[in-house]
């Protein structure tokens, strides 16, 4: 019963993201249902697979890739969404065979000691902060600024109002050391919400899920070959490559950290979010990563694979339930205090940064400033990467930089250059 709560949280938190990701895609010509369907099934199976593996975390379409695919790719370039999943679904492939290919070996686990301990502990804590931007973006805390970057909300939205009390209530909790703190505050901001006529009930609460047969192996009927560059498929399967390795091992450092097994659990992982990416793109959905929502399970208990059950499923149970999700996806108030309380969970959890050298320093800030800027694991690993690389080597400390860092800071020169800038 431990792990129950959080498995709830997760997937309640979790349920905003699966709801994103069939309305971006369904502006690209998909079936939004069908989406829907696919997505939740992959998270079901996802969970369970990282749950098996010891860690309370679960996997989940990723929504960031997402929306930078639809944006950029589908609807400024005129490319068909049947083409991205071709194209995610070979990326993954070629992923899933070069990990087994490593794994059989016996280095695949290398890459969990692969950066020094200001990339790791800097991961936690940029990821911390994504989710409470988040969180405060959509309880309406935090709005787009016409003079600045970002301006604070009214409290005459009825969205802000309540978002602030939940996060109130949040705070109170944690100042009495009640673990429960998040999920009450996220069952206090739902009844005042309910009770004041914001979040309203739709007529009907399920319904069975649809549209497989609209998303799977749609991938075949690929077209818009012509809309898009050929030197630009190249540089789209570069991104695609660097950003599913380091995403999934980023937010797997950042959310498993020390409760990674040592046992290859890392290097296992991996191969398995790569082989249900391929899986995920086959039948209509996005590659699958570790979900920076899992940390709101953390948040009150969440300790072992069992809570990685748990929000599967909890998941099952809302696969039927998609109109009782969009009805509060519709009132962000409600989301806001368990993305918020899942940001504080990884900072306080967060070792010191900040202690070391300029090139630790550095690194670390660029990583707290980055993701939650860009919502990108891999821009901000790979910008912090080779910002300690460089200062490392200029200021004579090049011994403590290996060569495979030094190696890998050059593949995310290529990453900028030639896969993320050049197509955007």
């Amino acid at each position: 019963m431990q792990e129950l709560l959080p498995g709830a949280l997760t997937a309640i938190s979790l349920s905003a993201s699966l709801l994103l990701l069939p309305t971006l895609l369904s502006q690209a010509g998909a079936d939004f249902m069908g989406v829907y369907t696919v997505s939740m099934l992959m998270a079901i199976i996802g969970s369970l697979v990282l749950g098996r593996l010891g860690l309370p975390v679960a996997a989940a379409p990723g929504t960031a890739l997402t929306a930078w695919l639809v944006t950029v790719i589908i609807l400024a370039h005129g490319v068909s969404w049947q083409m991205v999943l071709f194209m995610g679904a070979a990326v993954s492939l070629v992923l899933t065979l070069i990990f087994a290919f490593l794994w059989q070996r016996g280095r695949l686990n290398r890459l969990e000691y692969l950066f020094p301990p200001c990339l790791r502990e800097g991961l936690r804590g940029g990821l911390g902060l994504l989710l409470i931007f988040q969180g405060a973006y959509q309880g309406h805390l935090l709005l787009p600024s016409p003079t600045g970057l970002l301006q604070l909300g009214s409290l005459s939205d009825p969205v802000a109002y309540l978002s602030l009390t939940g996060l109130i209530a949040m705070l109170a909790l944690m100042a009495v050391k009640n673990r429960l703190a998040v999920f009450g505050s996220v069952f206090v901001t739902g009844l005042l919400a309910f009770i004041g006529g914001f979040w309203v009930l739709p007529d009907a609460l399920f319904f069975l899920p649809e549209g497989l047969d609209k998303t799977g192996f749609q991938l075949i009927f690929m077209n818009g070959w012509e809309n898009i560059r050929v030197c630009d498929y190249f540089n789209l399967t570069i991104f695609l490559l660097l950003y599913l390795v380091f995403t999934s091992w980023g937010s797997l450092t950042a959310l498993a950290g020390t409760r990674l097994p040592k046992d290859g659990c890392m290097g296992k992982s991996l191969l398995a979010l790569s082989g249900l990416s391929f899986v995920s793109c086959l039948i209509g959905s996005m590659p699958m990563t570790a979900a920076p929502e899992s940390a709101a399970g953390q948040s009150i208990g969440g300790r072992t694979g069992r809570m990685a059950y748990f929000t599967a499923a909890f998941l099952l149970l809302l696969l039927f339930a998609e109109p009782t999700l969009k009805s509060m996806a519709s009132f962000t108030a409600i989301l806001a205090p368990a993305l918020v309380g899942a940001g504080l969970t990884l900072l306080l959890g967060m070792q010191n940064v900040f202690g070391g050298g300029l090139a630790d320093k550095v690194s670390a800030g660029l990583l707290f400033l980055l993701l939650p800027l860009t919502q990108n694991i891999a821009a901000g690993l790979g910008a912090a990467c080779i910002a300690y690389t460089s200062l490392k080597i200029l200021v004579g400390e090049s011994c403590e930089v290996s060569r495979a860092l030094r190696v890998l800071s050059v593949v995310f020169l290529l990453y900028f250059f030639f896969g993320f800038w050049s197509i955007a």
